[in-house]
Order: C-alpha cells, then sequence, then structure tokens
C-alpha cells in the first residue's frame, strides 16, 4: 500500500504514520505459529533469539521484513533502496512490566538520512496491553538524555530523555496486520501490559544505503532496490537451519557491532549481544 501525499506530509511534520493495512489474517497466524511453535521447540532460545537481529536468523522474519505491502510505504518516505537492518520481537505478556522510558533509538549513534522504524502488529496494540507511545515533532534533533541499564542487559543502554513532554504522547493503537511506521529519532516509549493476553510485535529498522553512521560501520539485507554506496556491510540471508544461521549472526554482530540499538563501543570494549551464554566465550 502507498501512502497519500496527507499521510507522508504527517510524517515528515510529526514522525510517524500509523493504522496502515499491510498483512492478511491469515499471514498474521502464520507468522504468530511460527514464532509460538519456535518458543516452545527452544525454550532456552528465545529470549535471545527474539532480540537484536532476529532478521538474520530466522528465514521467516526476514520474509516479513521484505513483505512488499511493508516495503511500499516505508520506501514513499526513503525511497526505492532499502536495507533492513534490524529485526527484532517485541513481546509483553500480561503484566509484563519492562520499561525502556521514553527514548530515541538514534540518539547515541546518528544516522543521516534517519532510518524508520516499522512496528508490524501481530495482536492488538492497545492502552492496556501497553501499545507504543510516540510525542510528535521530536524526531527533528535528539534530546537531551541519560544512559540508563537496558532492563535485563546491564551492559546495553538507552538514550532516555530527561524531559519528555509526555502531555503531548499519541498512542500507536493497532489491529493485527496493521503496521505504525516511525522515525528513529522520534522518543517513543510503552507502559505495562495490563491486560489477559499477550502484546505480539515485530519491529522492522530500514535504512537507505545512501545514509552513514556518525560511529562505525553498520550492517543490513537489502531487500529493495540496489546499495550503490557500500557504506553498510551487506548481510546474508538466512537459511531454514536454526543453527547455521546463529553462527552467521553471531559473526556479522562480532565484525559490526555499532548500530542504533547497541550504540557505539568505548575504545577497548568487546562486543556484547543477546545470545547463548557459552557463545559469548568463544
Amino acid at each position: 500500500m502507498t501512502l497519500t501525499s496527507a499521510q507522508i506530509e504527517g510524517f515528515r511534520r510529526d514522525g510517524y504514520v500509523g493504522r496502515i493495512p499491510a498483512l492478511s489474517p491469515a499471514e498474521v497466524a502464520r507468522f504468530r505459529e511460527m514464532a509460538e511453535r519456535f518458543e516452545r521447540d527452544h525454550p532456552e532460545d528465545a529470549r535471545w533469539a527474539f532480540d537484536i537481529k532476529a532478521n538474520l536468523l530466522f528465514d521467516w522474519v526476514y520474509d516479513n521484513g521484505r513483505h512488499a505491502r511493508i516495503l511500499e510505504p516505508v520506501s514513499d518516505l526513503l525511497g526505492p533502496d532499502l536495507l533492513l537492518t534490524d529485526s527484532i520481537f517485541r513481546i509483553k505478556d500480561p503484566g509484563t512490566a519492562v520499561n525502556y522510558g521514553w527514548h530515541q533509538d538514534a540518539a547515541r549513534i546518528t544516522v543521516e538520512p534517519c532510518p524508520v522504524i516499522v512496528y508490524v502488529a501481530f495482536s492488538p496494540a492497545t492502552a492496556e496491553n501497553g501499545c507504543l507511545s510516540v510525542i510528535p515533532g521530536t524526531h527533528r534533533a535528539v534530546q537531551p538524555f541519560d544512559l540508563v541499564s537496558n532492563p535485563g542487559q546491564p551492559n546495553r543502554r538507552v538514550a532516555r530523555v530527561r524531559d519528555p513532554a509526555v502531555e503531548q504522547a499519541v498512542r500507536l493503537e493497532l489491529e493485527p496486520g496493521e503496521i505504525a511506521i516511525f522515525s528513529a529519532n522520534v522518543v517513543h516509549g510503552s507502559p505495562a501490559n495490563r491486560s489477559r493476553a499477550r502484546r505480539f510485535a515485530v519491529l522492522h529498522d530500514y535504512t537507505p544505503p545512501s545514509a552513514r553512521q556518525s560511529t562505525g560501520q553498520g550492517s543490513g539485507q537489502l531487500v529493495m532496490g540496489a546499495d550503490r554506496f557500500g557504506h553498510f556491510a551487506a548481510e546474508p540471508v538466512p537459511g531454514a537451519d536454526f543453527e547455521a544461521n546463529a553462527a552467521m549472526r553471531r559473526s556479522v554482530l562480532r565484525r559490526y557491532p555499532e548500530n542504533i540499538l547497541m550504540g557505539p563501543l568505548a575504545p577497548g570494549e568487546k562486543p556484547e549481544f543477546p545470545d547463548r551464554g557459552d557463545a559469548q566465550a568463544t
């Protein structure tokens, strides 16, 4: 689905656009089935595997990230050439109180032109189950922030905005199969899930190949058009073998650890990312 001129203008002004139909009910159900089967079959792996660069671990996540009805509206905003630079699950079980606070994903490593993030709803996203909220217009500049430890990952930092204008926040409520697109610079956050059902979503990051990072070199999968610049390292496409994909993802993140989600490395710091515990030591 292509965006209207009003939607494009609204994104430029506010930093987000929501309620875009993208997936059919059958596609939503199939994706949920694949994810929940993996959780049942690999309970010890699901927590880290559903984190950074899940698009390198699962061919069905990669396929969703290059879905035509997702890429079309993204290309209306970023142009015809697109890299998929990250996919990450965002699942909130009932009672989950994980809170990243109000933050900007691209605060610590700036990327120009700025990437966009697509929230793909595989369940309803409502006020009750902790849907994402954004503060319109905050994508124009990095806000003053403090670095805080990421919940459950003390060595991963989040740029929490010091004085967010929460009274201006807009909820991105969605039905399953709908998407919302927001700038990686927009201030956003989400509260706890107070409902009795899972809030289930995947976030895909898209970056134009012309973009440049302020720190390090990023990496991504070319999912639309061509890369005539080579600013980002090319990532492989995952196959059906999860163990082979896990080794491939590990290699990519060790070689290109600096991205907007993980942030810059301090001098001499070794990359650390969600993975099997024994794999980090090898």
